[in-house]
């Protein structure tokens, strides 16, 4: 059971302000409140990130998120500098992460459960159009998104659409490297970028 943001009040304060005091907020559901502007240093334990459209940040640094569920979000974290995932779960179709220049970003024990085997023609997802790492993650039916760097590691995926760089038709095409290292795949994986 999650608490609406709205009633953990300093912690709501210091999301809608900025500042750069580390903080650790838990059991926060967060679909409550819209936020934008800048998050650091913050960790993110047992929250719900339900919801579409509510966090549209320009930038989000030194922060984690642990143990968090992701409810068919359409969340934009802007650019990301060292940002982590660890044990946290997407069910539905997912959009959220980082823009361009984002780096440091590392899902690690996550699991994506996406909304079936078939890419959106948007190719929007879960990743960042910068450098990013999925790490002993596994999932099907789900769109993984990288711009620069896409590296996955010891991860179990099954039906899964991967996005690396930017094609041209999308605005300044990004080169892009990938990286499979390890794991196990089924059904169809499809590569787009």
């Amino acid at each position: 059971m999650t608490t609406p943001i709205l009633e953990l009040k300093p912690q709501y304060k210091r999301l809608l302000e900025g500042g750069s005091s580390a903080m650790t907020i838990e059991g926060a559901n967060m679909a409550a409140s819209s936020f934008a502007g800048v998050w650091d240093n913050l960790t993110f334990m047992g929250c719900d990130f339900s919801g579409s459209g509510n966090i549209r940040l320009s930038a989000m640094s030194n922060c984690r998120f642990v143990d968090c569920t992701f409810l068919a979000p359409v969340h934009d974290f802007g650019k990301m500098t060292d940002v982590i995932f660890t044990r946290c779960k997407s069910v539905g179709r997912s959009i959220f992460g980082g823009t361009d220049g984002s780096t440091g970003v590392l899902f690690e024990q996550c699991s994506f459960l996406g909304g079936g085997a078939a890419a959106p023609q948007s190719f929007e997802g879960i990743g960042c159009t910068g450098e990013i790492t999925f790490r002993q993650c596994s999932g099907s039916g789900e769109v993984l998104v990288s711009g620069t760097r896409l590296t996955v590691q010891d991860c179990q995926f099954g039906e899964m659409t991967f996005v690396a760089g930017r094609p041209r038709k999308r605005g300044k095409p990004l080169p892009a490297s990938v990286l499979f290292d390890g794991g196990h795949g089924t059904g169809m994986w499809r590569m787009a970028g």
